[in-house]
């Protein structure tokens, strides 16, 4: 369970990371290489590591690692490397489906990756069919989890294109239950972090 707990843009942006996946790999004797996929999804990883910070903003991070009583509560991270959607297709109508999960498609070649998006930021939320933009609760609702549920007589037409703009974070938990602070010699209003690092949660 994630809480919508959004950690501060501000103190989010000195996390470091991205999406990873795990691949097992077996190199044969004549040196031809098998791999195995272990994960079709990948799984998004953080850091947050810094030298001479500003110790206002680390303890911002702090009293929020204590809010979440370390490892325990899910929260809410802006990914500063990877946030928004633009004009992103999420389907096309049949005349007949009337929900539509948010994601976003990374596409380059034959074998495009679907991420499901299910935090969307308030208030970024722009739906279109073909084009044109959907009013919220006139058109569509969205859920909690990102779902775009088309109302009433507005059930996107067969072949219509379904696009979202938005921004939307990464629902993450801390990883590891200790938070490692350091005073810098001769420098008192910085702080050094070691490592305090954040792990996606997978539904």
């Amino acid at each position: 369970m994630v809480d919508n707990v959004i950690l501060s843009e501000y103190v989010s942006v000195g996390f470091k990371g991205g999406p990873h996946f795990s691949t097992d790999k077996v190199t044969a004797v004549n040196n031809q290489e098998r791999r195995l996929q272990n994960q079709s999804i990948a799984r998004h990883t953080y850091a947050w590591s810094q030298r001479n910070a500003d110790s206002a903003i680390v303890e911002t991070l702090r009293a929020f690692w204590f809010d979440r009583r370390g490892d325990f509560k899910a929260w809410l991270l802006k990914d500063w490397t990877d946030f928004e959607i633009v004009d992103g297709a999420i389907g096309i109508g049949d005349g007949v489906t009337a929900a539509y999960q948010a994601a976003k498609t990374y596409t380059a070649g034959s074998n495009p990756y679907v991420r499901i998006i299910r935090h969307i930021k308030s208030g970024t939320l722009v739906v279109k069919v073909d084009g044109v933009t959907q009013t919220l609760t006139t058109h569509y609702t969205v859920s909690a989890t990102g779902l775009i549920t088309f109302t009433g007589g507005n059930i996107p037409a067969l072949d219509a294109i379904i696009s979202i703009s938005c921004e939307f974070y990464v629902p993450v938990r801390f990883d590891g239950d200790a938070f490692m602070a350091s005073i810098p010699q001769s420098l008192p209003d910085v702080l050094d972090v070691d490592d305090v690092q954040a792990v996606e949660v997978i539904p």
